[in-house]
């Protein structure tokens, strides 16, 4: 009987295989010791592993720079700095001088007691250190001592896989072999872990957050990976494979039709125009993006620029990367979100308070005012980069109308520096997000000191319904027709109609069929999709009547579950167009 598990999905496609389990053995290293006399020997063979290591890493880093791109090979500058961090490589040298420890030995007690320490935290960016730990582990015992090989079995493997591990270090996933590895299925992770920005850049289909996956399943078994839905089906019934090869044809021959979509505005059949945006990550998707035709970026994340660092990004850095992706798109506008750093996306440069929920805590524009520098450089940069075409600055997590106040003095400051320096500046559009109950219920307050508002769908879901939305535990908490959510945004609507201010959606409602089906229902004009699901979003758009939807945004408030509110919109979505053919845009479309 097939079981279904539900995980976080971390790069999208769907994949049929195999599973292969790949179980990293823990590297044991025997007690040993050196005499006296040996000591300094010892010393020197480790820091000659060390440099060994750090010339392998900063290769790794060369390679992936040239694949994938400068922001992914910031994954592995904290590697490089452990290597070079004095409680790891000086305390384990005074291990070997004062005991006598070999240099496997003392090196593997002192990564131990790291690895201690940071164990009891849940934090992710704590976890992602701990994955870079055992990833220099690793390679500095390789210099010192003969390892066994973990994925030897695999080159037996003859047709390809799914990788079923506990966890992955970002150097294993960078080296996967694409003709034997189909898709990846991770027991730990959030989305915005290094396995997982990896694995999107890579094209490989992931799901991670799985819990206990790797026990619960053996080498051989057959799955089904949804990295849409962030699913995995362990021992599929024939129906259930029939199912998804049958959607699997149908979005391949989907995919070649939406090419003729891409010169065709997003208009529905009774004549209303929806502005479609496309939402970007880095900084290299920016070309193929613009080739959709969207109308601009309606959400560009920049704290994925920050993966990696030590110290906080210098303003010509960022100045570099939102000039390139305005220049792209010019004289489409691009809404460069200020960092959302916190939460789930912690860099190495900020320290995190302690808390049970980081959600809850230090994070999005509340760190403006503690890291000034931080907010500074990066407001600077923007304003520069607006000098090569339309730019708008969206700030995140905004609460209170202190915030913005504080932030628009900050932006009059960078701007009065730049022109006494003679640095050529544009000047931006201010907007906010609506990402709170309490954002939207003081619109009208905000409204007045913005020019637009951006719902942000992802994190309104997760406070308004008080579930952390990267636990994978919590997952059948997470509702996004929770009837109290489709109140909120007709709240968000109505607040920006009365303002006169600009409403647009991003987030994981605007890259689902469903979803973007309701959002228009309630009124939303302007939606910022996904890169691999604009054109699906435009296709939709192009089979929708706002008169017909209008009766359903009625019939929909007036529901009072989430199951009769998705169902009543599936029967209306299945009307219009057939859902098994639609490829990104089905994590939202399950029926309960």
């Amino acid at each position: 009987m097939d079981q279904t598990v539900q995980g976080i999905p971390a790069s999208p496609g769907i994949v049929f295989g195999s599973v292969y389990v790949a179980r990293w053995p823990t590297l044991q290293v025997p007690h040993a010791t050196v005499s006296s006399e040996q000591v300094d020997a010892e010393v020197e063979r480790f820091r000659a592993a060390c440099e060994a290591a750090r010339r392998r890493t900063r290769k790794l880093h060369d390679t992936v720079e040239r694949r994938l791109g400068a922001v992914q090979a910031k994954i592995f500058d904290p590697q490089l700095l452990m290597l070079e961090d004095p409680e790891l490589i000086d305390d384990t040298v005074t291990y070997i001088a004062d005991s006598y420890l070999t240099a496997e030995r003392a090196f593997s007690l002192r990564v131990l007691e790291f690895r201690s320490q940071w164990l009891d935290a849940t934090h992710a960016r704590v976890l992602d250190r701990i994955a870079d730990l055992n990833d220099i582990q690793s390679r500095v015992l390789s210099e010192l001592v003969e390892l066994d090989v973990p994925d030897d079995r695999l080159s037996e493997q003859n047709a390809p896989v799914v990788l079923v591990t506990k966890d992955i270090a970002p150097s294993r996933m960078v080296e996967l072999d694409r003709d034997r590895i189909v898709g990846v299925a991770i027991d730990a992770g959030t989305r915005t872990a290094h396995a997982s920005i990896l694995a999107r850049s890579l094209g490989i289909p992931a799901v991670v957050g799985l819990s206990d996956l790797s026990r619960r399943v053996r080498t051989g078994q057959e799955i089904i990976l949804d990295g849409h839905r962030g699913q995995v089906m362990i021992d599929p019934s024939e129906s259930q494979l029939s199912w998804y090869r049958d959607r699997d044809a149908k979005i391949r021959e989907m995919k070649q039709d939406l090419a003729s979509l891409v010169d065709l505005e997003p208009v529905t059949r009774d004549g209303t125009h929806i502005d479609l945006q496309v939402s970007l990550e880095l900084p290299v998707d920016a070309k193929m993006a613009a080739a959709t035709n969207a109308h601009g970026v309606g959400l560009f994340r920049t704290e994925f620029l920050v993966i990696g660092q030590s110290s906080v990004p210098n303003e010509e850095e960022q100045f570099d990367a939102f000039r390139s992706v305005v220049e792209i798109f010019a004289p489409r506008p691009v809404t460069i979100r200020t960092y959302d750093l916190g939460g789930d996306k912690f860099p190495l440069f900020l320290p995190a308070l302690a808390g049970e929920n980081p959600f809850l805590g230090w994070r999005g524009i509340r760190l403006y005012e503690e890291l000034p520098e931080l907010f500074h450089n990066q407001v600077r940069a923007i304003l520069r980069a607006a000098v090569y075409g339309p730019v708008k600055l969206l700030l995140p997590l905004v609460n209170t109308l202190e915030e913005v106040l504080s932030v628009k003095g900050v932006i009059a400051r960078a701007a009065a520096e730049l022109k006494d320096e003679g640095v050529d500046q544009g000047s931006c559009e201010l907007g906010v997000m609506l990402e709170t109950p309490a954002a939207i219920a003081i619109a009208d307050i905000l409204g007045p000191h913005v020019d637009f508002f951006s719902l942000g769908t992802n994190d309104l879901a997760q406070y308004a319904l008080a579930v952390d939305r990267g636990n994978a535990q919590l997952s059948r908490f997470f509702d996004p027709f929770h009837p109290a959510l489709l109140r909120l945004i007709r709240d968000a609507v109505e607040a920006a109609r009365r303002q006169g201010r600009p409403l647009s959606v991003c987030g994981e409602s605007t890259s689902d069929a469903l979803g973007v089906l309701v959002m228009i229902a309630l009124g939303i004009r302007s939606l910022s999709c996904s890169l691999d699901s604009i054109l699906e979003q435009k296709q939709l758009i192009r089979s929708l009547e706002i008169g017909r939807l209008d009766r359903l945004a009625a019939e929909l408030l007036e529901l009072e579950t989430g199951h009769e509110i998705r169902r009543r919109a599936s029967e209306v979505l299945s009307a219009i167009v057939d859902v098994s053919s639609l490829g990104t845009a089905t994590s939202l479309s399950r029926t309960d």
